[in-house]
């Protein structure tokens, strides 16, 4: 598949200040970084030298002993007090509307339905 430059929504951006005065946010957080690509299936960075960054492809530690995967441990503290039905079920509900996002994020949705089967009270917000 070919790669394409794609539009995100502003909060993947950095802002910037326009000519006229008001904050536009169009500036890629990565040095060197023009856009971000997909492929159809894969949400990466596009470098000005063409390389493409995919993004949910890097290495993901693995359990130590008995003790709870790092990734878990780490949703944990992040999600402490979060409603985890509505956070999965939100979270889903936009995979829905971006496709390739189901890729991008299936490693971290499987962590949260993890943590949300064992931790199942945690609806405070």
């Amino acid at each position: 598949m070919s790669v394409r430059a794609i539009r995100l929504p502003d909060r993947f951006y950095l802002p910037r200040t326009a000519a006229d005065g008001r904050e536009v946010r169009d500036i890629m957080p990565w040095e060197g970084a023009v856009s971000y690509a997909t492929d159809g299936e894969q949400l990466g960075i596009q470098f000005d030298d063409g390389r493409v960054m995919w993004l949910g492809n890097g290495p993901v530690a693995e359990p130590e002993d008995d003790r709870p995967e790092p990734r878990m441990t780490v949703f944990a503290t992040d999600f402490e007090g979060v409603n985890m039905d509505a956070l999965v079920e939100g979270i889903r509900s936009y995979m829905d509307l971006h496709p390739v996002l189901k890729t991008v994020w299936a490693d971290d949705l499987q962590t949260l339905d993890a943590l949300r089967a064992r931790f199942p009270h945690q609806d405070a917000s």
